[in-house]
């Protein structure tokens, strides 16, 4: 059984490390900067990254396909093309669940391709609105550094996959969801899901109300575990 891990906006990998060990299979972790370099992508939407992923990695039913925040809405657009196993951590599959500071995306682009967005100043003011003393302030000061530090063009493509309207909306539904009320990111869904303290990255924080469920999925038999 392969488990592809899929990451966030500004994230790698190493957001599944407190999970990871805990989960059985043959692990492959996609990483976003690798596969949507640095070349602007207007074109660019979830959809249509979902059906490249399918092609590049031969994502079948036999896999599945864990993500989170901007790599869950990822990964259900793989079921959509693939009809694989997915779980949702921290995400979404409704366009009004993450929280943007700015509604119209080309100001916020031109702002990250400015540095108005991604420095000091704002990484001070949403620490102090949402993390200030919270155990998950580590992780989102690294993954906030990673976006100061990275390519713009990179950045600015991650969010066209959360921002730019698709052709389809997938009919299928997420076979876990997993979200903290806390999330100053992304709203809860309003569809049934698995709650778990802590916030936006309870993955992290909280590893182990976010490997259970999973673990317990799978063990469900939604797919065939190797003995």
């Amino acid at each position: 059984m392969r488990i592809i891990f899929i990451h966030g906006l500004g994230e790698n990998e190493s957001i599944f490390s407190k999970i990871a060990p805990f989960i059985p299979g043959e692990h492959t972790f996609l990483n976003l900067w690798e596969l949507l370099g640095d070349t602007p992508l207007p074109g660019m939407n979830v959809l249509a990254f979902a059906q490249s992923l399918v092609e590049k990695y031969s994502i079948t039913r036999q896999d599945v396909v864990i993500g989170h925040s901007l790599g869950g809405w990822i990964a259900w657009h793989i079921k959509h093309v693939a009809g694989c196993p997915v779980v949702q951590i921290a995400t979404w599959t409704d366009p009004d669940r993450p929280v943007s500071p700015i509604k119209n995306v080309k100001v916020l682009y031109w702002m990250i391709r400015n540095g108005l967005m991604l420095n000091g100043f704002m990484k001070s003011i949403f620490i102090a609105q949402s993390y200030k003393g919270k155990p998950s302030r580590q992780i989102y000061e690294e993954t906030f550094d990673r976006m100061m530090a990275g390519n713009k063009e990179n950045v600015i493509n991650q969010l066209r996959l959360i921002f730019t309207p698709v052709p389809e909306r997938p009919i299928v539904q997420p076979d876990l969801r997993i979200h903290a009320l806390a999330d100053p990111l992304v709203r809860p869904p309003r569809e049934p899901f698995v709650e778990v303290e802590g916030d936006h990255f309870t993955l992290y924080t909280y590893p182990e109300a976010v490997y259970e469920p999973i673990s317990n999925f799978l063990k469900r038999g939604a797919v065939r575990i190797p003995s």
